[in-house]
């Protein structure tokens, strides 16, 4: 398995069929504690177990009143559910930073830290508001996102980014080494 393909890239139609909506927030959390695992255990996660990883995700969101299937997640508490969730589902692998103004330059800057980026955007033409995630920047300089719209990677330039805010999420190896 290479390192490309332990990134996950579940979409919001995957989860929660029926019952879940505005569920991009813990989709895209999903998809971080998807990718930790896979890394740590050097194995893709089945579908099912993925699922299992959402629901509790999602449901702990509703406890905390942090998520609802009207209006999604409340960006000014996503810390505190980021750092809840990785602490029940992948203690000590990831771990929130701090937040950022979107541009394309924070972006960069962050990613070449090792971390990757919980993206918040707002008004944003495609998405309008929305949370995903970025993991890397590819050998053309676009930006590798997981946007909870496709099961598979999506492509974003300086243009298309959008503008909003962004979570640091330290990485495996960042959380082992600084505490």
């Amino acid at each position: 398995m290479n390192k490309a393909s332990l990134k996950s890239f579940h979409s919001t139609g995957e989860f929660g069929r029926g019952f879940y909506r505005n569920h991009c927030g813990p989709t895209a959390i999903t998809n971080l504690i998807i990718t930790a695992r896979q890394t740590r255990e050097g194995r893709e996660i089945p579908t099912e177990e993925a699922a299992r990883v959402f629901e509790s995700v999602a449901s702990m969101g509703r406890r905390y009143l942090i998520y609802n299937r009207k209006h999604g997640t409340t960006d000014l508490f996503l810390w505190f559910y980021v750092n809840a969730a990785f602490k029940a589902n992948c203690e000590g692998m990831l771990r929130p930073g701090h937040r950022y103004t979107l541009s394309p330059k924070n972006a960069r800057k962050v990613l070449a830290r090792g971390s990757f980026l919980l993206l918040e955007v707002f008004g944003h033409p495609k998405y309008g508001w929305h949370q995903m995630v970025v993991y890397d920047v590819d050998e053309a300089g676009h930006f590798i996102a997981a946007d909870g719209f496709e099961p598979r990677p999506v492509l974003l330039d300086d243009h298309t980014i959008g503008r909003g805010l962004f979570l640091e999420i330290k990485t495996p190896q960042q959380a082992a080494g600084h505490r």
